[in-house]
């Protein structure tokens, strides 16, 4: 019979704390412990450019986040390892805000997300039989070196995330040659503040069938010297919690780790695979 991977840690979620969660922190807990999670860390969005934006208006539930999700972790204590994280999604685009945020509440744990550049709109949205992929994967491949060159957050967040739409939902055949540059200043200026990638899994369940990012670029962070791996199903609903980590895991142990981490007051903490 063959072994089954441990669950050993899902680093990115989403409860109905961000505009397009779906369960309660709660019931995102309560899924964690029957999937037998080990580590489980709520991620709730915190989109620095929408952030006054009369459909998404963060103010109200990133401040009710920071009492929920402390709550639940006292709740569930003793049955599930649970921390309080966030996504902060273009965190370069209002710095003062972006500071505001991070000065006002104690996240054990900061993904960095660009889900769109500066000037245009979020990369799902897009109709790229309109506008030129390759000219937005070049402006996004800068804004996230910029993002880690910044370096206030712990992992950086899906890094091949446009292909999630451009690849995945178009179609588009995309030379990503042409940015394994700036994506390797990328990696190594992460490893070079002791911060780390995430495996993010959701693309599994999409049309673009893989990881983000993929096999190539985990294996160059590997090769770069690059250390801290997380794991994240990035689901919205708790039927999805832990989907594709298994996997996730075993691309990781593929790639050369013997660990993934997660974190704990800002903090990584190894676990073996």
């Amino acid at each position: 019979m063959e072994k089954q991977v441990r669950l050993i840690a899902d680093c990115h979620s989403h409860t109905i704390q961000s505009p397009d969660g779906k369960n309660t922190v709660r019931e995102m807990a309560e899924r964690a412990i029957e999937l037998g999670i080990e580590h489980y860390t709520v991620t709730d969005h915190l989109e620095i450019n929408k952030f006054f934006d009369e459909e998404f208006l963060y103010e109200e539930p990133v401040r009710e986040s920071s009492v929920l999700v402390p709550q639940v972790i006292r709740e569930t204590a003793g049955r599930l390892d649970m921390h309080y994280g966030i996504e902060l999604g273009q965190p370069l685009h209002d710095m003062k805000l972006t500071e505001r945020m991070l000065s006002s509440y104690e996240y054990e744990f900061i993904i960095g997300s660009c889900h769109m550049v500066k000037g245009w709109d979020d990369f799902y949205f897009l109709d790229y039989k309109e506008v030129d992929p390759h000219y937005l994967l070049g402006l996004y491949f800068d804004e996230v070196l910029e993002m880690a060159e910044w370096g206030r957050f712990d992992v950086l967040g899906h890094l091949t995330y446009p292909l999630r739409y451009i690849v995945g939902d178009f179609g588009i055949e995309i030379d990503m040659s042409r940015y394994e540059s700036v994506i390797e200043k990328i990696f190594s200026t992460l490893i070079k503040k002791n911060m780390g990638i995430e495996i993010n899994t959701s693309g599994l369940r999409q049309k673009i069938g893989v990881t983000m990012p993929d096999e190539h670029y985990v294996s160059m962070y590997k090769r770069l010297g690059g250390e801290i791996i997380t794991v994240g199903s990035d689901a919205h609903c708790a039927e999805d919690l832990g989907k594709g980590v298994a996997e996730g895991i075993a691309l990781a142990k593929k790639c050369g780790f013997d660990k993934i981490y997660y974190y704990k007051d800002r903090k990584p903490i190894s676990v073996n695979i």
